[in-house]
């Protein structure tokens, strides 16, 4: 069965989902997701950078690529567009 947001949308992306879970897994990265719109939000309490998100929805910066929408991780404070490997070296080299 599908997941279906509020509003009866299906939740896409699960594709990107399951490949950014099973990344942070494998480099033992500590994380939370949860549906948001149409897609996902990781958290990364644990990390370096705990008020510091991950997001791919409709209205995300690459999310027609496949990337990620980060804010608050890494040198930037604004909204950034990353690959799943860009997020994963970056939160692997500030634990």
């Amino acid at each position: 069965m599908e997941a279906v947001n509020r509003y009866g949308k299906k939740h896409g992306y699960s594709n990107d989902r399951r490949r950014l879970n099973r990344l942070l897994k494998k480099a033992g990265i500590s994380f939370e997701w949860h549906h948001l719109y149409d897609g996902y939000q990781w958290t990364f309490p644990n990390s370096a950078y705990p008020n510091g998100d991950a997001v791919i929805h409709f209205g995300s910066y690459g999310h027609n690529r496949g990337n990620f929408e980060t804010m608050g991780i890494g040198p930037e404070e604004d909204c950034v567009e990353r690959t799943a490997e860009e997020l994963i070296e970056l939160l692997v080299k500030h634990e």
